[in-house]
């Protein structure tokens, strides 16, 4: 009983951070999972995927229905998304713990860093005016990191369509999501064939995190920009920091 409750209680606070920031939760589930389940790395990340899948879902349908979504955008991500995923997956099976934690580590907080001091924009880019070749570059890219450090792309799509594409940074978080959904299911899909994901673990998390993803989405969407984006960068810092002294 006590394992179910760390179990839901860690899906809620993953789940209610994916909606508030378009994070899959990754970032904070794979330390949470290792900190509380105590199992290796490689499991945690792919126990994290799996997860991902469904906080994603939830959140996406608060995303859909106050049009902070560029459907068009997501056209581009998302293939070249899974692409990453699995390039990321594949590199991982084949890593030690040890490079991958490190990998994690400094991924996640150098983004945390150069977003927290990123200048603000005023969002030019149209849902169908923008650079395509970019966009597929940075679904690769994020894709990549998805399946390599077992978080759901956010912490690269969302600052990069910020900075390159110049997207509202809330619709870039809603359009985020649906990259992260799919990077997600690619990414699960390959540590489930060799063996990385604890799917006991796993719905406990999912459980948690399908409940409390609307309502983060719901008060992302009310929060000003500015602050929005200096929460999302100490999130992702602190994160970082928890798997590098674990």
């Amino acid at each position: 009983m006590y394992l179910w409750i760390q179990g839901l209680l860690t899906g809620l606070v993953a789940g209610f951070i994916c909606g508030l920031f378009g994070m899959g939760g990754g970032s904070l589930m794979v330390p949470a999972i290792i900190y509380v389940f105590d199992i290796p790395m490689k499991q945690a990340v792919g126990t994290s995927l799996f997860v991902i899948i469904f906080s994603a879902i939830s959140a996406l349908v608060n995303y859909i229905r106050h049009s902070k979504v560029y459907p068009k955008l997501a056209y581009f991500i998302v293939p070249s998304g899974i692409l990453g995923a699995q390039a990321g997956a594949f590199l991982t099976s084949r890593l030690s713990d040890v490079l991958v934690k490190y990998i994690f580590v400094v991924v996640i907080s150098g983004l945390g860093i150069r977003m927290f001091f990123q200048k603000e924009n005023d969002g030019v880019c149209e849902g169908n005016n923008f650079n395509k070749i970019v966009a597929i570059v940075i679904g690769l890219l994020a894709g990549f990191v998805s399946g390599l450090c077992g978080v759901g792309g956010a912490v690269l799509i969302i600052p990069l369509l910020y900075i390159f594409l110049k997207v509202p940074i809330h619709t870039c978080i809603g359009t985020a999501v649906i990259a992260i959904l799919f990077n997600a299911i690619s990414g699960a899909a390959g540590y489930i064939v060799r063996n990385l994901v604890d799917f006991r673990i796993g719905l406990m998390l999912a459980i948690g995190s399908t409940l409390a993803a609307p309502l983060g989405a719901r008060i992302s969407i009310r929060t000003k920009k500015e602050k929005l984006r200096k929460i999302f960068a100490i999130v992702l810092i602190l994160s970082g920091l928890a798997v590098l002294f674990k």
